[in-house]
């Protein structure tokens, strides 16, 4: 059923601005504030944690139906959205060195706090080690270095949640690199004056879909890098296109039964069929939805905070109950504390970061 539009009277035709309330075109949109994409990464970040609520004891989640997991589809949609914006930034400020200090004050110093936290404050509470033991260890001490400049988001600590179902100090962060990755190609096709060929950009997500559908079929890898670098270049595609792309609600409601479609159908039709969703139905709820969820960001863009403190505080929640635990308890007990941290987070460490952003120049032709 088609959203009601509001008319003066009877006979009067729909006005253009209510015929468009929930259908746009993607160029008229993607340079504008007015969008719904800080609700749609915390509802993505947050989606992330109810997934890994089951996955930490072992349980199955919803999505397992699919082959995928919520999770996998929440990072599959961060990644969508970093294509459009990141491609955008480019364009608006292609300065190399401005590009690449935007993208680590965003990331790093965030990142640097969990690692000193989850080190040297979680670290020796929930140790199996004696103090002298866990702060002996060359890992307690290189472990904020590792995360942050090394990028071995895989690096233990010592006697941290090694009897958990899922061992593991802070998972989700194997994505960060994969991300810097994507950057990097975007980089070098803006560099190299590449990025505004269409019909390259075009077939570069052409070959990361295939790829992505192919991996998954040798493999049998549900998600991976080449799965949401997949999601990043039909992203950075679509803003190519923008001029011609319309956000319909139409094809909104038709997606839905077709990704359940191909759900259960084989993975490489699942792979690219949900990768151009993704990209799809993010726009749309982001530029043609009315604004929606802003008590939810009035306190701050939350999402990446989310992100990278969830999971060890739902690894603390496991350690003190136990492997019975239930996902839906540990998803009540880590929301709150996770959100009070991502807040915290936004406001102490990453806007003060993003105050040093260099200044943008003016959009290139």
């Amino acid at each position: 059923m088609r959203p009601p539009v509001s008319s003066t009277s009877r006979d009067e035709a729909p006005t253009a601005a209510a015929e468009d309330r929930w259908t746009v075109r993607l160029g008229d949109k993607v340079a504008t504030r007015d969008n719904n994409f800080d609700v749609l990464r915390l509802f993505a970040a947050w989606a992330v944690l109810v997934s890994h609520s089951f996955a930490l004891v072992g349980r199955a989640e919803p999505l397992s139906w699919f082959g995928t997991s919520l999770g996998h589809v929440s990072v599959l949609i961060f990644f969508a959205v970093s294509g459009l914006l990141i491609r955008r930034s480019w364009e608006y400020d292609p300065r190399p060195r401005d590009f690449w200090t935007k993208r680590a004050l965003r990331l790093l110093p965030a990142l640097a706090v969990v690692g000193v936290v989850t080190a040297f404050v979680l670290g020796p509470v929930v140790t199996s080690l004696s103090p002298g033991d866990y702060f002996s260890s060359w890992q307690t001490w290189f472990y904020p270095v590792r995360i942050t400049l090394l990028w071995t988001f895989g690096a233990p600590l010592p006697g941290v949640f090694e009897d958990n179902v899922h061992p593991g100090v802070n998972g989700p962060l194997w994505s960060l690199p994969v991300e810097v990755l994507a950057y990097f190609f975007l980089f070098v096709l803006g560099v190299t004056g590449l990025l505004k060929k269409r019909g390259v950009v075009t077939a570069v997500a052409v070959l990361s879909l295939v790829w992505a559908g192919w991996w998954v079929t040798v493999t049998s890898t549900a998600i991976g890098a080449t799965y949401v670098l997949a999601g990043f270049a039909v992203g950075a595609a679509a803003y190519s296109w923008r001029e011609r792309i319309v956000l319909a609600w139409p094809v909104a409601l038709l997606l839905v039964p077709l990704c359940i479609a191909a759900g259960l159908g084989p993975e490489p039709v699942r792979v690219v069929t949900w990768t151009l969703a993704a990209v799809y139905l993010s726009y749309w709820f982001a530029f043609a939805v009315p604004p929606v969820g802003r008590a939810l960001t009035r306190f701050g863009d939350a999402s990446y905070g989310v992100y990278i403190w969830a999971f060890p505080v739902q690894q603390t929640i496991v350690q003190v109950g136990g492997p019975d635990t239930s996902p839906w308890t540990i998803m009540i007990i880590a929301t709150p504390i996770v959100w009070l941290l991502a807040i915290a987070s936004w406001r102490l460490v990453e806007r003060p970061a993003l105050r040093h952003k260099p200044r943008p120049v003016r959009p290139t032709a």
